[in-house]
């Protein structure tokens, strides 16, 4: 909770007064609260060995070869993630509650 209200996506009341939503479900992102949570940032999902053998041509140049290489696959991921928002999540949630909730009738 923490982390989302550092972000600004909520604010939380003191005491037992719970937390709300600073914006519109419309407005918050997959991304923002990616942004918000995680420790990584998207350029860091593909990870790359960080104790290479420097002696070693590979290693030395690894990370300038898949830095480049992975900079289109982050900004496809972010471009994406900006693209579904926390209502399009409620909505998506809410019709498998009901389609479970209906077969549970039968």
């Amino acid at each position: 909770m923490g982390a989302l209200k550092r972000a600004g996506l909520i604010t939380v009341a003191r005491g037992t007064g719970g937390a709300e939503l600073a914006h519109t479900p419309k407005e918050i992102t997959l991304l923002d609260i990616h942004q918000a949570v995680e420790s990584t940032n998207l350029d860091d999902v593909i990870g790359i060995h960080e104790r290479g053998n420097h002696t070693c041509p590979v290693a030395r140049n690894i990370h300038d070869v898949l830095k480049d290489a992975y900079a289109p696959v982050a900004k496809a991921m972010s471009d994406s993630m900006r693209e579904v928002t926390l209502a399009n999540m409620l909505a998506d949630y809410r019709n498998r509650i009901g389609v479970k909730a209906r077969q549970l009738e039968q």
